[in-house]
């Protein structure tokens, strides 16, 4: 077996299995979106975050040793891989000119992402309406954040990571406003502060809505690149688990992928996949095959187990199903001319939550 496919192989079962955090193991990251409740790995050229929490992790037969500095993951009792550790950036240590630390304002994704969550409440959060895999308001409610981020907070805290820690581009989302316009358009004014004053390449996540003109707006405003999440292409499992969500048909997604793709480019437009939420397969890779011939990036995740959410417990899905899925999307990337790395901006360039990427790149050998 190649080191390529054995690396890829390993980064499947960790982000599946998760891992055991030994003593001396810094806890990675807690709360939030994206890569939540994880730890951040390098290998080699791949980047990617483990879950460290819930009943799977705790279970795991792999568990992670650091010794100065140096990683090691081993399996059942034996070294299987180092592994190289993103180190917290330098950024977390300052404050904003009005007192708040740069942490409650963004974070770190990956190596080089810098990642925010602009307004942290969302309508959806109450009334049976939210996402069951969410931890946006447990964030809140631990006061690990703020509730809202202003464009001049933001920019700042830009300037800081790109100047101290090397960031290369940003990803903003929000949760869902009353008037979804509203929330979208604060995106916009966080993203063109942001990229007036790093120059910063950004992507910024929201749901789709009726209004073709947003897009240009986005655009206008400095957004390199948009993501808008179905989460999953069987209607059912979005009214079990994201039930708010599912009342936007996945035709209004498409409908809304087609227009992002008119004015951002292939290539350029993102939906996250979640694997694991009883979805059917062949659901599955039929709604990305039609995305990857429209331009748009299906980017396929396992389930994270977030604490404090109704899926705190819940097992990601074998690493067997991931690996299948992983394949067969990566090939339809490769036929359609779509990759990871044409990506400008955003979750897709930053690619630590899935191992999509590095099945893409050994498609390409």
């Amino acid at each position: 077996m190649g080191s390529s496919l054995k690396k890829a192989k390993l980064m499947v079962e960790l982000q599946s299995k998760g891992i055991r955090l030994e003593q001396g193991s810094g806890k990675g990251r807690q709360g939030g979106a994206g890569p939540a409740n994880g730890k951040g790995m390098v290998f080699g050229n791949y980047q990617i975050t483990v879950p460290t929490s819930g009943e799977c992790a705790m279970s795991s037969e792999y568990s992670l040793h650091e010794d100065g500095e140096h990683a090691l993951i081993y399996k059942d009792g034996e070294v299987v891989s180092e592994v190289g550790l993103i180190a917290p950036p330098r950024f977390y240590e300052l404050h904003t000119e009005d007192g708040v630390p740069y942490n409650k304002i963004a974070l770190l994704h990956g190596r080089d992402c810098l990642a925010s969550t602009v307004i942290q409440t969302c309508s959806r959060w109450h009334g049976g309406e939210r996402c069951q895999f969410c931890g946006i308001g447990t964030s809140l409610d631990d006061e690990n954040t703020v509730p809202v981020k202003t464009p001049k907070q933001l920019a700042e805290v830009a300037g800081a990571a790109q100047r101290l820690d090397g960031v290369t581009h940003v990803t903003l989302t929000a949760g869902t406003t009353v008037n979804p316009l509203y929330g979208i358009k604060h995106l916009g004014d966080c993203a063109r502060a942001i990229k007036e004053g790093t120059g910063l390449p950004v992507h910024v996540q929201f749901e789709p809505v009726d209004d073709p003109d947003i897009y240009r707006h986005l655009k206008e405003c400095g957004v390199d690149t948009v993501g808008m999440h179905l989460e999953s292409f069987d209607q059912k499992v979005r009214e079990r688990i994201t039930p708010g969500k599912a009342k936007i048909s996945i035709e209004d997604y498409f409908k809304g992928f087609a227009g992002a793709v008119e004015v951002f480019g292939r290539n350029q437009v993102s939906t996250y996949i979640i694997i694991g939420l009883g979805e059917s397969l062949a659901d599955t890779l039929a709604g990305c095959m039609r995305c990857i011939e429209m331009g748009v990036y299906p980017f396929v995740v396992p389930l994270r187990p977030v604490k404090e959410t109704p899926f705190a417990n819940m097992a990601p899905p074998e690493p067997k199903a991931m690996a299948e899925i992983y394949g067969e999307v990566a090939r339809a990337l490769a036929d359609h001319g779509l990759s990871a790395s044409d990506s400008k901006a955003g979750c897709v360039r930053c690619g630590a939550c899935s191992v999509l990427p590095a099945f893409e790149r050994k498609k390409h050998g």
